[in-house]
């Protein structure tokens, strides 16, 4: 899951003040931008040594306690946390300086991973400790991912942003495909290597954090001053931006929506091919093929969005993805056409998700940008969460395929919606088209 020196350094080394807002850059090629070439590696290292331990950790509680649930539990701590702290940490990016946040943020998560290390190392375990840690890692990581989610646009010119996007999906899927079989691998030599390395990773990109020369924001004068502005109100503006614009209530309800629903594909994938009598490694590597799918995706999606308007772009993967779900409902006796068909629908979804996260953040004020992306997190992992245990409960009661054909039906429902949406005709102008009076 995005996103020391402050600003006030910044001003100091460079003899000057910035402007009160930044003004849109017109740039060179991103291969040639030195700051989001900066970012995207050290969140290429960060998401990795993510990746690494997000598959150790589980590892080394069963290693230890030789206990699912006590696994499990560490992993809900980590969620509860990453919860608990996404709108309090869209607050704070908005309010204080974001570079001291970022690295002050990746630090904490560095140090937990050095504890984990320590413990794996020392051959130890005290539960109590490792889901503390847990929980400091989701705390620290909303503080993370809402001090980065306003970056991409202050690094990157406006018409940058569809490749900027393209580009970190394809640097998450890639982090995703490597990094399990690289911890497993780790784990194997030595149990403390994974968390190491993620260790290292943080360590990375905190000093990424610093060493970005654009300032970060939030820029002097800008809204809410936090004198005036209380904290109360301010855990909740996001939600109020969000809920006074129809764009944003709609992409909020449909990011929602289908995590929830895609959270439920994942689980059911692998129960459906167990159900059908698949190994565990037929089922490991149907995974990966599913996950090399959507990294494939991510490389045509740039040439997609450029050519080819918004608004066609999600209706037509609306329907793709749908018709991926019932593919998979058809195919599981035969693990590698199912495969295909997750693949298919993860590729697909790509692009649409570049479409609507350029739309968001060029249609919400610099100001309120961490606020309002968090508030939309907020909703996407609250309706998240519950899914896999309620498919596991429908699977057990009637075989994963009736969840998996609910999940279809929901799916193709969406695309209808979708065609009689006025928010998704939207997208059929380019971002920053319209009216700003009118964006939202």
């Amino acid at each position: 899951m995005l996103i020391v020196a402050s600003d006030r350094v910044y001003d100091v080394v460079h003899g000057q003040r910035r402007p009160t807002a930044r003004q849109p850059r017109k740039s060179a090629p991103l291969w040639r931008n030195r700051d989001y070439n900066l970012w995207w590696s050290g969140t290429a290292l960060s998401r990795l040594g993510s990746s690494i331990s997000a598959l150790a950790l589980p590892l080394l509680v069963l290693a230890f306690t030789g206990s699912a649930a006590a696994a499990g539990l560490v992993g809900t701590c980590a969620a509860v946390g990453l919860l608990a702290g996404l709108l309090p940490a869209g607050v704070a990016a908005d309010r204080y300086p974001r570079r001291r946040l970022l690295a002050g943020a990746a630090l904490v998560q560095a140090a937990g991973a050095a504890a984990l290390c320590s413990i794996a190392a020392a051959g130890r375990l005290w539960l109590p400790l490792v889901t503390a840690l847990a929980l400091i890692q989701g705390l620290a990581s909303a503080v993370f991912n809402a001090a980065a989610s306003p970056l991409v646009k202050r690094i990157v010119a406006a018409e940058q942003l569809k490749a900027a996007f393209t580009r970190a999906e394809a640097r998450d899927y890639g982090a995703q495909l490597a990094g399990a079989p690289l911890g497993g691998l780790l784990f194997t030599l030595a149990r403390w290597a994974p968390f190491l390395a993620d260790a290292l990773s943080f360590v990375a990109v905190a000093l990424t954090a610093v060493l970005l020369r654009t300032p970060l924001g939030p820029d002097t004068g800008e809204p809410p001053d936090p004198a005036r502005t209380p904290i109360r109100r301010d855990l909740m503006s996001g939600l109020s931006h969000i809920r006074r614009g129809p764009f944003l209530r709609y992409a909020l309800l449909w990011s929602a929506l289908t995590n929830m629903l895609f959270a439920g594909i994942g689980f059911l994938f692998v129960v459906a091919l167990r159900e059908n009598g698949a190994s565990p490694s037929t089922i490991g590597a149907a995974e990966a093929i599913a996950t090399g799918c959507g990294l494939a995706g991510t490389l045509a999606t740039e040439w997609v969005v450029r050519r080819v308007p918004g608004d066609r772009i999600v209706l037509a993967v609306s329907w793709m993805v749908a018709a991926g779900v019932g593919g998979l409902v058809l195919l599981a006796d035969r693990p590698w056409l199912a495969a295909l068909c997750l693949g298919v629908s993860i590729a697909f979804v790509t692009p649409l998700n570049v479409v609507f996260a350029t739309r968001v953040v060029t249609t919400v004020p610099d100001a309120m940008t961490a606020r309002v992306l968090t508030s939309m997190n907020l909703a996407a992992m609250g309706f998240a969460w519950p899914a896999p245990l309620l498919c596991g409960v429908l699977a057990d009661a009637y075989g994963a395929d009736v969840p998996l054909i609910a999940i279809a039906a929901g799916l193709a429902v969406m695309a209808v919606v979708n065609h009689l949406a006025p928010a998704v005709r939207q997208l059929a102008a380019e971002p920053g088209a319209r009216n700003p009076a009118t964006a939202g």
